[in-house]
C-alpha cells in the first residue's frame, strides 16, 4: 500500500522524469500483486500523461472486465470514468454509456458518471434526456458546480423548458456572479423566449 502511495505521490508532480519513475513503481507493484487496481489505474494515468492513450486504454479495459469488490470501488469507479472520458473523446459513446451505467450500478450518486452521460445525451442532440441526466449530476454534487450548472440550463434551453433554465441560471449567477456566458448564452434567451 505504501509503495502506491509514494507511485502517486510520484505522478502528481507531472514531471516526466517522475512520471516515468512512477510508472516503474507501479511496473513493480504489478509483479507482485497483477490484479492490483490502484496499481492499473495509476499506471493509466501515467501513460495518459506521457501521450500513451492506447496502452492506458489497455490497463483500463483489464479493470473494467475484473469483478467488482467494494474494497477497490473507489479505484474501480475512478477507472470506469478515465475510460468513458477517452471513450467519449474518441466519439464511442455506446461504449462511454455502458461505462457510465456500470458506474451508477455501484453507485448511484456518482455525479461525475450523471454528467457523462448527459455530455453523450447532449452530443446526440437529444436534450431533453441530457436535461434529465445533467438535474441528478446537479442534485449529487450538491448544485454546487458552476459547469454542470451551465450544462443544465442550456439543456433546459434546448429542451424549451426556459422557466426551469432561468432557475438554474439564478442558482449558478448567485454562487459566480461574474459567469457571463450563462447570462449571455442562456438567461437573455430563455426571458426572451418566454416573453409574449
Amino acid at each position: 500500500q505504501v509503495a502506491v502511495y509514494e507511485a502517486y505521490e510520484l505522478l502528481m508532480t507531472q514531471h516526466k522524469a517522475s512520471v516515468e519513475q512512477s510508472l516503474d513503481k507501479f511496473g513493480e507493484i504489478l509483479n507482485a500483486d497483477k490484479d492490483s487496481v490502484a496499481a492499473l489505474l495509476g499506471m493509466s494515468y501515467a501513460l495518459r500523461l506521457l501521450k500513451q492513450d492506447p496502452k492506458a486504454r489497455n490497463h483500463l479495459k483489464r479493470i473494467s472486465k475484473m469483478q467488482y469488490n467494494s474494497e477497490e470501488a473507489e479505484e474501480l469507479e475512478r477507472s470506469y470514468l478515465l475510460l468513458a472520458d477517452m471513450y467519449i473523446q474518441s466519439n464511442k459513446n455506446d461504449l462511454a454509456q455502458e461505462l457510465c451505467r456500470k458506474c451508477l450500478t455501484h453507485n448511484k450518486s456518482c455525479a461525475k458518471a450523471w454528467e457523462y452521460q448527459g455530455l453523450i445525451y447532449e452530443k446526440e442532440a437529444s436534450y431533453a434526456d441530457a436535461a434529465q441526466v445533467y438535474e441528478m449530476a446537479w442534485q449529487f454534487d450538491s448544485q454546487r458546480n458552476p459547469a454542470v450548472g451551465y450544462k443544465l440550463a442550456f439543456n433546459y434551453l434546448k429542451a424549451k423548458r426556459y422557466v426551469d433554465a432561468i432557475n438554474i441560471c439564478h442558482v449558478v449567477l448567485k454562487m459566480s456572479p461574474n459567469f457571463q456566458k450563462m447570462h449571455t448564452d442562456i438567461l437573455a434567451k430563455a426571458r426572451a423566449a418566454i416573453k409574449p
